[in-house]
């Protein structure tokens, strides 16, 4: 009997994980084709219009998936906190900011970037659960640190990167990373649904009377169907699917085993960027794409947990 309820127990971690996995893979997908997405949506709006669409035009949905899905709200004020952090995070800071920075440097160097919110999200979840990350965790930062200088100071041919928008784009994984560790702590009481359909509706009405007071400086009227269906494939995809599957998979697989999943999210961006805006990969940034990546493996790879952790306690965890 307790062989039976060993091998129950692990087949539905398994399961877990697998499902996990596979969410956060498709998030990462879909975030892996934003940039280039947000490349051609800010060539026809303005950059912070554009940013504040992709959360604005998001609160329609969300509101009728909170009522009829009947979501419900926190019920105390620390899960209040998190889920308002993981929402202004997660779909007004990171969303605006990384528009902005889009539009004043080139896809490569923004997809690099944010190849580093791993470090991010896996040091500050490890600051949350009082536990002083490995040596090799600091050391990978490091390297990835330094693929990250190496990309910034160097300019590329065409002129597309900039040193404002890399700075732009920095803040804006920086601000990502934080929201993902907070929108895990958010999943873990209220569910993944209410955690990113009450985020999106509230935070989106904040922003609303903001998109109307700068409405004037777009032209709306020439805007082509390429503008409105890459706007609709960045709030219905970027924004709200992507961010769904990321927090389940955050909350049912742990911060520290899924957001390495993310280090594939740069070469996504790449090859789109390539493929869909001819960008040209330069050798820094070639080198930076190593160092980077080498970086963000050395330290998830360290930040795991060890395998003598109680398989009671991991699948009590993944309830």
């Amino acid at each position: 009997m307790a062989f039976d309820n060993l091998m129950t127990s692990t087949t539905k971690l398994d399961k877990a994980m697998a499902a996990a996995y596979g969410l956060a893979a498709c998030a990462v997908l879909a975030w892996g084709i934003t940039p280039a997405i947000t490349a051609i949506q800010v060539s026809e709006i303005p950059a912070l219009q554009a940013g504040l669409m992709r959360s604005v035009f998001a609160v329609p949905p969300a509101i009728l998936c909170i009522y009829f899905m009947r979501l419900a709200a926190p019920k105390d004020a620390a899960t209040w906190g998190w889920l308002m952090l993981a929402g202004f995070a997660a779909f007004c800071g990171f969303p605006i900011l990384f528009t902005l920075g889009i539009a004043k440097t080139s896809t490569a160097h923004a997809a690099l970037i944010l190849a580093c919110m791993p470090v991010v999200s896996g040091g500050l979840g490890s600051l949350l659960d009082r536990r002083m990350p490995r040596a090799g965790w600091f050391m990978g930062a490091a390297v990835a640190l330094i693929g990250e200088v190496i990309l910034i100071t160097s300019r590329d041919s065409s002129g597309e990167a900039s040193l404002r928008g890399d700075l732009l784009c920095i803040t804006a994984a920086i601000i990502s990373g934080c929201g993902y560790v907070a929108g895990s702590r958010a999943t873990a009481k209220v569910g993944t649904w209410s955690t990113t359909f009450w985020g999106v509706a509230i935070v989106g009405l904040v922003q609303a009377p903001v998109l109307i007071w700068v409405a004037d400086a777009a032209d709306w009227f020439a805007i082509s169907y390429v503008g409105w269906t890459s706007t609709l494939y960045m709030v219905m995809f970027s924004t709200v699917l992507a961010y769904a599957a990321w927090y389940w998979a955050l909350n049912h697989g742990s911060v520290v085993r899924i957001a390495p999943v993310q280090f594939a999210q740069p070469v996504v961006s790449l090859i789109f960027a390539v493929v869909l805006l001819s960008e040209v990969i330069t050798v820094p940034v070639i080198i930076s794409i190593v160092m980077i990546l080498s970086g963000i493996v050395l330290a998830s790879r360290t930040q795991r947990k060890p395998a003598s952790v109680p398989l009671s306690s991991e699948s009590e965890a993944m309830k």
